[in-house]
């Protein structure tokens, strides 16, 4: 099962191109595309416990020859990454529809398989496989000294290459006052458990694609019996939110998260079921959804 789905715009600019000078306007600019590092004049090092080195395990690469192999022992232990030219990521205001876009391989998974819980469900539910760290924490410092942290949660693997993919929005910027323009000198890298992690690529994306969530059936169950109840949603590349509220009678309240909502009724009787889809990050407008479940006693 997929629940996100990545639209972008097409015009491709390589990392040499992002100079202080250059409007990327709502192109799509590389800012690292696994070129060998000393072609791409960036250097990494370690930050803390952590560290950071080029890879050339081809097992291990998204694009071109080479991904940046990053040791994070935690939230401040990680990879450090400089730019000996560095890369404007806006020169003009922030556009609020243009993200930062990180692809990564993580060598610790793993597998949510809820449908294998539940044989009642285990033809309608796939297993979909997410990293073990939870969050990854960005430091971007800028070449006059600004600095912005962000932590940003993981992705659910994309099927199609098991990389994970992690969109980091340009109004995050904001909070570090009001710019014009942001020079990115130094990029620090972090996640919220020791682990390792691949990074294949860097890029620039514009994103105005609205979140979307698919009608949820109906269900008949019985009382006791665990009710699944399988969301399928995209937003681009923004990280989505699952919201569940089981019995609307008593008002809407968030019961669970996850794309995958779980209930046990104790009680016979039909309620409604609202599923609310949100960017993490508050910048697209959520969407509800609702269905009803009829529990016999």
């Amino acid at each position: 099962m997929r629940f996100f789905v990545l639209i972008v715009a097409a015009t491709i600019v390589t990392v040499g191109a992002v100079s202080a000078q250059t409007d990327t306007s709502d192109r799509e600019v590389y800012i690292y595309r696994g070129s060998p590092l000393a072609q791409s004049g960036i250097s990494v090092s370690s930050w803390g416990s952590g560290r950071a080195v080029e890879s050339s395990d081809s097992t291990r690469v998204l694009s071109g020859s080479r991904s940046i192999k990053i040791t994070t022992q935690s939230l401040y232990a990680g990879g450090r990454i400089d730019f000996a030219q560095p890369v404007t990521l806006f020169s003009n205001g922030i556009d609020p529809s243009r993200y930062i876009l990180f692809a990564f391989y993580f060598e610790d998974q793993q597998v949510i398989d809820i449908g294998a819980q539940n044989p009642i469900y285990s033809y309608e539910i796939e297993p979909y496989t997410v990293p073990k760290a939870s969050l990854v924490r960005f430091v971007f410092i800028s070449d006059d000294g600004k600095s912005l942290a962000v932590e940003q949660p993981t992705n659910p693997l994309d099927p199609d290459d098991n990389w994970c993919r992690i969109a980091v929005p340009l109004v995050k910027f904001k909070a570090v006052g009001e710019l014009r323009q942001f020079k990115l000198k130094r990029l620090l890298i972090f996640t919220d458990t020791a682990t390792t992690l691949y990074l294949g690529e860097i890029k620039l994306v514009t994103d105005t694609t609205p979140i979307k969530v698919d009608p949820l059936p109906s269900q008949v169950v019985i009382v006791y019996d665990e009710v699944l109840f399988p969301a399928k949603a995209t937003g681009g590349v923004c990280s989505l939110k699952y919201s569940w509220d089981y019995d609307a009678s008593n008002g809407i309240q968030e019961e669970t998260t996850g794309p995958v909502g779980r209930y046990t009724y104790i009680r016979g009787g039909e309620f409604t079921v609202t599923l609310t889809v949100s960017d993490v990050d508050g910048i697209k407008q959520p969407v509800t959804v609702t269905t009803t479940v009829s529990v016999n006693d």
